[in-house]
């Protein structure tokens, strides 16, 4: 008995681990409550309440389905199934949930279009942030949670130092280093696609700064002051996208940290706030720009100019970017204007000595400083947030003071000094370069002509350099110094580049078509009244009377049908026609007669000519294709026989420019010239000319319409008898109808193509 009892009493015990265990196990996974779709201005939200953090496993675009976002759930319990609130319009079409296994859930979202997106978390909530792509901005958009955020803040300002770009295994982070955490709004414009990061109360001292990455969807990123006040100071960064793309964004202390992911490799989600266990951010690259050993990350110094193509991307400040910056990686050589980048510091003086401020900014910076025995001054100055450098520079201009930094010695001099002291540093360059050997060295070009380069180098040479040109091997034989060989090298190696080459496809459709309806009508009539015939008037005068309607003597051809009689009395017949019908009504002495006749005719015809010249040529060179005839032109002056020679063909003239977004400008002239044999004078046929001349700017293997002639001739012609013709229903018997309708349309397709 006690056996059984212990038996029970251990079953029981197992059967409450077990089930201690379930629960345990059911506590571990996260429940989704509820998915709700939140349209706004800028942004599509999708919130995900959860009662804890989710793991993300993998979030991509499907390729089955390119506008459907899948993202991949774990250690979620699968047995809840979540309630979704939508609202409607929205950017998400549907959304979808798919149970894979026992603890992982896909979500399947359904778009309207492909947008860039960011998944972060939010306390127990997880945010899907879909970018709307904005077509029309004619005012600058805030979301209401940003606007929250501005009235919150205390205004100060933000300065941004610079921009880092580091790439792993699985992404590419692109570092905004800031001197404090800045206020965000993010959202997506067209054409081309882009992905826009504002900063609120930032400075960028620079106009513009490109960086061109060309991995991960990511062709290059451009950071330029775009507003400043009215009523926020505003930095804008642009992300230039070939496809919408999956990103995080994180704010930090000291900078944002943007980053873009390979397709299907994804691991674990950034937040918006202090990150759970489960979320792991990016760590900041390092403070130098790393470059990759494939491709460099470039940055490159731009002026500021407008262009109405970039009107959208930089918003109140429009620039202009260099020209074929996608095909030819430009080379340095020289270092870039020296930016202020020092630690951000305040500065209040009144009639303090130069030399202690200048040592105190030595200090901060960790520099020795020395002075020139004439530096003298004071500073009165209040100066709140700025780089030490940019201070250095305000307190020295004020007293004309100037500074030469060699490593980590700061000298300071008078302005006079300095230039005195560059230009001996320029004699004495000159008198080494007059003193040293000369080398002469042979360089070969393969793509430039020799006549051509020495005009561009002639400038860079020393007053002992010479350059001697062999056209029959395209070879530049230089003689200089050895510092101007190797400038020279330089530039050669710049100038002797292959020019990328356009291939040009012309698409001429010419259609036509015609319509002809003509009706005609000739009737005439004979009548006799004559005792001869037994059928006179019983009149006392007259006794016979004649009416005859056949007008036309014998033997004379009338137009339109002959009648039995010889004519008509009303001869209005088709001006041209194919068919045809005659009636004559007479009695049996034919004393009486009446002859009619219908000609009538109706043509209808399409026609359609298609031309396609196909030319490849260099970039900024004009290519020319001539297709057709030549019709000889014979003129006689002085007893004297000319003849020349006159196009009647299909010619295209055009010349490409690659710009640096990788479109293309075309400057083209078509002409499509035709004989008119059908209308000879004089045995020669006049010319019909259709011609289009413009200027347009096409994507890469895009197609444009440049010229387009729409022609239609209407013509009615009408044979009437006056006054007659107005008859109500017999005025048809007086009148005649001819219509003739031409439609002539010319379009003219132009399709470019960059020759990689």
């Amino acid at each position: 008995m006690k056996k059984k009892n212990y038996l029970k009493v251990l079953c029981f015990l197992c059967l409450l681990a077990l089930l201690s265990g379930f629960a345990h196990e059911n506590e571990s996974l996260v429940n989704i409550n509820k998915i709700s779709v939140h349209p706004g201005k800028l942004n599509t939200k999708i919130c995900l309440e959860t009662n804890s953090p989710l793991t993300i496993a993998n979030t991509y675009y499907a390729p089955e389905s390119p506008s459907t976002i899948v993202i991949d759930l774990d250690e979620i319990n699968t047995d809840k199934e979540p309630q979704i609130i939508q609202e409607k319009p929205s950017l998400v079409e549907e959304i979808k949930i798919k149970k894979t296994t026992a603890r992982k859930l896909r979500l399947l979202i359904g778009l309207k279009e492909r947008v860039p997106y960011r998944i972060f978390s939010d306390q127990q909530n997880t945010i899907i942030e879909l970018n709307n792509i904005q077509r029309k901005q004619e005012e600058y958009l805030l979301e209401d949670e940003t606007i929250e955020k501005l009235k919150k803040r205390t205004k100060s300002s933000i300065f941004l130092k610079k921009i880092d770009v580091s790439e792993n295994s699985d992404r590419i982070n692109i570092w905004a280093n800031l001197s404090k955490q800045a206020i965000s709004r993010v959202f997506a414009l067209e054409n081309p696609l882009r992905l826009v990061v504002d900063l609120f109360d930032t400075h960028y001292s620079d106009p513009l700064f490109v960086y061109t990455i060309k991995k991960l969807g990511i062709e290059k990123v451009r950071v330029a002051q775009f507003r400043i006040s009215n009523p926020y100071t505003i930095t804008r960064i642009v992300f230039d996208l070939t496809e919408p793309k999956f990103y995080t964004l994180n704010s930090k202390k000291n900078g944002l940290i943007v980053s873009f992911y390979k397709n299907k490799t994804f691991q674990t989600l950034p937040s918006s706030k202090p990150p759970s266990p489960k979320f792991q951010e990016p760590k900041p690259p390092p403070k130098k720009t790393v470059q990759t050993p494939d491709k460099p990350v470039e940055k490159e110094k731009k002026p500021t100019t407008t262009t109405p193509s970039d009107k959208k991307i930089t918003g109140d400040r429009p620039v202009q970017e260099k020209p074929q910056e996608d095909q030819i990686q430009l080379q340095i050589l020289s270092e870039p204007e020296e930016k202020y980048t020092g630690e951000i510091l305040s500065l209040k003086f009144k009639d303090a000595d130069l030399r202690d401020v200048v040592l105190y900014l030595g200090d901060f910076a960790n520099l020795n400083v020395v002075f020139d025995p004439e530096v003298r001054g004071t500073v009165t100055c209040d100066l709140q947030d700025v780089p030490w450098d940019q201070a250095l520079d305000i307190v020295l201009k004020i007293n004309k003071m100037g500074k030469i930094i060699e490593r980590n010695v700061l000298w300071i001099a008078p302005i006079v000094v300095l230039t005195r002291e560059e230009e001996e540093i320029r004699r004495l360059k000159e008198s080494k370069e007059l003193a040293e050997p000369l080398l002469t060295r042979p360089f070969t070009l393969s793509y430039s002509k020799a006549g051509d380069v020495k005009a561009l180098l002639s400038n860079k040479l020393s007053e002992r350099g010479e350059i001697i040109v062999d056209n029959r091997t395209n070879t530049l034989i230089i003689s200089d110094v050895k510092d101007r060989i190797e400038l020279l090298e330089k530039l050669i190696s710049i100038f002797d580049t292959p020019t990328p080459q356009v291939s040009i496809e012309a698409r001429i459709v010419e259609a036509t078509s015609n319509f002809i309806r003509n009706l005609g009508i000739q009737w005439g009539l004979r009548g006799i009244a004559d005792p001869f015939y037994g059928n006179q008037t019983s009149l006392q005068f007259p006794h016979k009377i004649l009416v005859d309607g056949a007008l036309i003597p014998e033997g004379i051809v009338t137009k339109g049908i002959g009648g039995p009689l010889g004519g008509y009395a009303i001869n209005l017949p088709a001006p041209v026609f194919t068919t045809a019908l005659g009636l004559s009504f007479g009695n049996v002495l034919d004393t009486f007669r009446l002859d009619m006749a219908i000609s009538a005719l109706e043509t209808s015809g399409q026609g359609q000519i298609i031309s396609s010249p196909k030319i490849t040529t260099q970039n900024n060179q004009q290519a020319e294709i001539i297709q057709g005839r030549q019709i000889p032109i014979q003129t006689i002056a002085n007893f004297t026989v000319t003849t020349r020679y006159q196009n009647a063909a299909l010619e295209l003239r055009a010349t490409p420019q690659i710009t640096a977004e990788g479109t293309i400008i075309m400057y083209i002239e078509i002409r499509n010239d035709a004989a008119d044999f059908a209308n000879l004078v004089n045995g020669i046929p006049p010319i019909i000319t259709q011609s289009a001349k413009t200027t347009v700017r096409v994507p890469d293997g895009g197609t444009t319409v440049i010229g387009g002639i729409y022609r239609t001739e209407d013509s009615i012609t009408r044979q009437r008898v006056p006054f007659f013709h107005k008859i109500p229903i017999l005025g048809n018997l007086f009148r005649s109808f001819a219509r003739t309708k031409q439609n002539r349309e010319l379009l003219i397709f132009i399709t470019p193509r960059i020759i990689k």
